[in-house]
């Protein structure tokens, strides 16, 4: 990413003052898949971040990216996203585009909670407008999903460090439940508390959304280059959910494994890779209980430029363009990416 400092005129006039700094950043793609594209496909973008320290002690900032082609280099208008505005101090902050909720900001509880549904960024309105504040050890958020120009889904977080503990708290209205997926008409809330000993982390958490209630309880803990993890959820209506993972670091390998249970339906994964040397990754993973899996081979070039060669299936969904974490493309796929 190349940064271009501007400053005005009139910024130069008074001593003291902040040059503004602007960054630009960018990428491009060219890849073949001989399934879901169904040959050669491309894309183009471009990133900008903008920022100014303010006289006050406030900086304020923005960010924005420009999609300059996506399969086709005919000229058509260029689309934006990710706008984000945002004006801040060491203790507080405000907000708008892009952003994450209160409750995405805040907002942690064990795996295999049925009522733990706070809706996110995207799930109603065309941004959030969130405004944030840390004082005293309590750090909490307030935002608002912005839809039609009207503030709907009011999210509220927090959280506070007591010594060796952490309590956290959440709140979202029957509006953003609505949006959600939730019953509407109803408020969701939920408190956590999580602590370290002995090496291990262990969270509890409460959460009742006006469908479903659930207790959870979560812990990891590191044994050599192997950190397992566990959770338990008690969910009312909905059924139980249970499960294991593991993660394993040693050298050039890597290997995450996880199992998770809801009900009497079990489903179970296997990802990983390993540094072969000479910058090459090579990457596996089996998932969804072995219906899914993909191989893969990626070449750092340097300079931001990379190799992927990749094999992907899925046989329950021979569309899925984002098989395993990686997200790989079904079927043969060979990319040249380009970062600057």
């Amino acid at each position: 990413m190349k940064s271009i400092l501007l400053a005005s005129a009139s910024v130069i006039a008074f001593a003291g003052a902040a040059a503004a700094e602007v960054s630009f950043g960018g990428s491009a793609t060219l890849g073949y898949n001989d399934d879901i594209n169904n040959g050669i496909y491309w894309e183009g973008d471009l990133s900008v971040s903008l920022s100014q320290e303010l006289d006050n002690g406030l900086t304020a900032a923005a960010s924005f990216g420009l999609n300059i082609t996506a399969d086709d280099l005919t000229g058509d208008t260029v689309t934006s996203e990710d706008f984000a505005i945002s004006l801040t101090s060491e203790s507080a902050g405000l907000h708008f585009g892009v952003v994450d909720t209160a409750t995405q900001r805040l907002w942690s509880a064990p795996d295999g909670m049925a009522a733990d549904v706070f809706a996110e960024e995207g799930d109603w309105g065309d941004a959030q407008l969130r405004g944030d504040i840390t004082y005293g050890g309590v750090d909490a958020s307030i935002s608002y999903g912005v839809a039609a120009g009207e503030l709907v889904g009011l999210q509220v977080a927090a959280t506070a460090t007591f010594g060796n503990f952490n309590l956290g708290a959440a709140y979202q209205d029957a509006d953003s439940n609505a949006a959600a997926g939730a019953v509407s008409g109803t408020d969701s809330f939920g408190v956590s508390l999580g602590t370290s000993f002995s090496g291990a982390d262990v969270t509890l958490a409460y959460v009742d959304n006006g469908d479903d209630t659930s207790i959870g309880i979560g812990a990891s803990y590191p044994v050599g280059p192997v950190t397992v993890g566990a959770y338990y959820a008690v969910n009312d209506p909905s059924d139980d959910a249970w499960g294991l993972t593991a993660d394993y670091a040693s050298g050039p390998l890597t290997v995450s494994a996880f199992y998770d249970v809801v009900g009497t339906d079990g489903v179970f994964g296997v990802e990983g890779s390993y540094d072969v040397g000479n910058n090459i990754t090579a990457l596996f993973g089996v998932i969804d209980n072995g219906d899914a899996y993909y191989v893969a081979a990626n070449v750092d070039m340097g300079g931001g430029a990379s190799l992927l060669v990749s094999y992907a299936q899925d046989d329950n969904d021979p569309a899925n363009d984002a098989i395993g974490d990686p997200e790989y493309l079904h079927g043969i796929t060979a990319e040249v990416g380009l970062s600057f």
